[in-house]
């Protein structure tokens, strides 16, 4: 399996506990933290650098708030370890909506990189097009796979290609399905995300596959984002992992959007063909 760099962030229990009280509080004080942790206010403030370089919070004067608040983004190396489970499970799923031989579009993201991690096991001759870096390091010795890297400028937090010269790689191509992230998955807004570069090149992944696939776990389901990037007319299936609220299950029933909600169960490698 290629080498991905999560050990990028690597955290220590005071930065840990940071975290944790940001999850419990929303907003945190240097003065408390030092207090409670028993370190200086200079220990405190070079953590919370830390943490925000990381996307995993926002610093505001005297403090800080959470990511979520902020509308930053979490690194994804952060997102694979706080559900990495939940998007197993949700990559495993994914799997039987591929067939030997497809083309894909593998947006960025966890969840779409724990699918790739997948997919040599148990499929043969796919093309993958994707903008993720991390999905490329991971299929790049895959012999039987083809691999199309879009360009263009790369996000560092996230190390994926977005924004017009993406874009225009992807008006040139054509995919059977299109797994897409998302920030945020409503009734009302279909799949969003905080980033305006971002959401144009998620809405050139739809137009350019036959089929939308949207792979969402629970904690982004019924949020919101800033950009809007997918109305759910466009999508054929949900995979998350959790089941739905009964209004969003009816919603997208009558919306014509599978859903599947992915299981706890075990797979075994097939035999190499």
């Amino acid at each position: 399996m290629a080498a991905f760099p999560t050990q990028q962030l690597e955290l220590n229990p005071r930065q840990q506990s940071i975290l944790e009280q940001l999850e419990q509080r929303g907003r945190v004080s240097v003065t408390e933290l030092a207090e409670d942790l028993e370190v200086s206010d200079v220990t405190i403030r070079k953590d919370l650098q830390l943490l925000e370089e990381f996307s995993l919070l926002k610093r505001v004067h005297g403090g800080a708030i959470a990511a979520r608040r902020s509308k930053f983004n979490l690194s994804i190396a952060y997102k694979i370890r706080k559900l990495g489970p939940n998007k197993e499970r949700i990559a495993y799923q994914a799997l039987e909506l591929i067939h030997d031989g497809d083309t894909l579009i593998l947006d960025s993201g966890s969840t779409t990189l724990a699918l790739a991690r997948l997919l040599p096991q148990y499929k043969r001759g796919l093309t993958i097009v994707t903008n993720s870096l991390p999905i490329i390091s991971e299929l790049a010795n895959v012999s039987d796979f083809e691999l199309i890297l879009l360009g263009g400028p790369v996000r560092k937090h996230s190390l994926a290609t977005f924004g017009p010269l993406t874009v225009e790689n992807l008006e040139r191509l054509q995919a059977d399905i299109v797994f897409l992230g998302a920030d945020g998955a409503s009734i009302e807004r279909g799949l969003s995300t905080p980033n305006l570069g971002v959401a144009e090149t998620k809405a050139a992944m739809v137009h350019a596959a036959t089929e939308c696939v949207a792979l969402v776990d629970h904690s982004k389901i019924s949020q919101t984002s800033l950009a809007s990037f997918a109305k759910w007319r466009q999508i054929h299936t949900l995979v998350t992992d959790l089941s739905l609220a009964d209004d969003f299950t009816q919603f997208l029933r009558e919306s014509n959007v599978k859903v599947l909600v992915a299981e706890e169960k075990s797979y075994s490698s097939p035999a190499v063909k």
